[in-house]
């Protein structure tokens, strides 16, 4: 059998009764070793194995260095107690560490030597004093057992490069749009009532998030607006600003179709159902249709719900978006901050601006299908052609005298219905 007798591991290679003993001065065999340290009497002729394995016969030695430290100072400490003051130095013989459970007689402590003290103290030394020698037996013991190890050389663990977590977004159902959050988001589609105001600390503003009154004081209330260089136009966020307006090409999102920049994939997919047609959000209370969800639901806020929430100040005049309010004010402070770079002539915002630079291009390349007129817009056109058509969707609010153009309506409202009740 190849099992070690210790701890049962196969293929082991060392015999008990071949091992000799090259770690003590006295001549006993490994046997005696093996039986001093474990108390396990291994007989030759025995079938059971009498194999060692290299782990377990190094930890046997080791055990049995530990075990004659422990039997030398016990012996030590009791013939400091058994001297009645004389402190003599005694150390453990072969044939007691041979024979540990034999009492230490009387003719054993006669025959060890006798004599004067090595370490020069006297009758009248302290018990400090001994406690030293014992120290100095246990160090001593450390340094010939012990073999001192190279310091191990601790290995850095190698970096890993820091990946950018993509962040997933979610659909959200009522509106379409891809969402980082989408339950924040979903509080936008509850009605007004049933929502969480955030107030603003500095003015009359509520908020829905935190995040919006923490932008909304940031850019209202704390100054952070720089103004574009190039159009002067005064922007929460310049760089963003710049990217999106004066440099579009360097924009990651192209179109196949009309060769547009986009600036994420989702602006992408919405701007390509304008050359598709497939306008699948129609109105319930129109005949209109819409290429998403989103729009269709301005549409009905806008136009049938009626819903205006921006008021102004000067005039009382209340508006669907901040945004025509802020054009709206301009209309009484005579500001028109955008200017023609070809005739310098100014405007107050820069859809009119855009209309008039057509003045300056050559050529019309919108031409009527039915007739010879051509037109620099597409929007010029899609009016015109509403002289073909001959369908009129706008009627009076109160003579009930159908238009085919909204402006024509309202200048009739005007002039017919309105003016007369106007004051002087």
């Amino acid at each position: 059998m190849d099992l070690c007798r210790v701890c049962l591991a196969g293929g082991s290679q060392k015999d008990i009764f071949k091992l000799e003993n090259n770690k003590t001065v006295d001549e006993r065999s490994f046997v005696d070793v093996f039986m001093f340290c474990l108390s396990i009497e291994v007989d030759e002729d025995s079938k059971i194995s009498t194999k060692l394995c290299t782990k377990c016969y190094d930890k046997i030695w080791s055990f049995h260095d530990f075990k004659c430290l422990a039997l030398r100072s016990d012996v030590y400490l009791k013939s400091i107690q058994e001297s009645n003051g004389v402190k003599n130095e005694v150390f453990l013989r072969d044939d007691d560490i041979k024979n540990e459970h034999q009492s230490v007689s009387d003719d054993s402590m006669d025959a060890t030597v006798k004599e004067e003290p090595k370490d020069g103290f006297d009758d009248g030394d302290t018990d400090d004093e001994f406690l030293s020698v014992i120290k100095r037996i246990k160090y001593e013991y450390k340094e010939d057992t012990v073999e001192k190890k190279p310091p191990r050389k601790r290995k850095r663990a190698a970096k890993t490069p820091k990946t950018k977590s993509k962040v997933t977004k979610r659909i959200c159902e009522e509106c379409g749009k891809a969402v980082k959050d989408l339950k924040a988001h979903a509080i936008q589609h509850l009605p007004a009532a049933s929502r969480k105001r955030i107030p603003c600390k500095l003015c009359d503003k509520a908020f829905s998030t935190y995040s919006a009154r923490h932008r909304h004081t940031k850019i209202k209330h704390l100054g952070t607006k720089q103004q574009c260089p190039l159009c002067n136009k005064v922007v929460a966020h310049l760089k963003q600003h710049h990217r999106l307006m004066h440099n579009r090409d360097s924009l990651p999102y192209g179109c196949v179709s009309c060769g547009g920049r986009f600036i994420s994939k989702s602006n992408l997919e919405l701007h390509m159902t304008t050359h598709t047609k497939d306008y699948a959000f129609p109105c319930d209370l129109c005949d209109k249709k819409f290429n998403t969800k989103s729009r269709m639901m301005l549409h009905k806020r806008q136009v049938h719900d009626k819903e205006k929430s921006h008021l102004c100040q000067l005039c009382s005049k209340s508006f669907f978006k901040k945004y025509h309010l802020q054009i709206h004010l301009r209309s009484h402070s005579k500001e028109k901050p955008y200017a023609c770079p070809e005739c310098g002539k100014c405007f107050s915002t820069t859809s009119i601006l855009k209309s008039h630079r057509l003045i300056h291009e050559e050529g019309k390349n919108h031409a009527c299908t039915l007739c010879e007129m051509t037109f620099k817009k597409k929007s010029y056109l899609t009016i015109h052609m509403i002289s073909h058509t001959k369908v009129k969707r706008y009627p009076c609010k109160y003579c009930g005298i159908k238009f085919g153009r909204s402006d024509h309506r309202k200048r009739h409202e005007y002039t017919a219905h309105e003016k007369n009740f106007i004051s002087p």
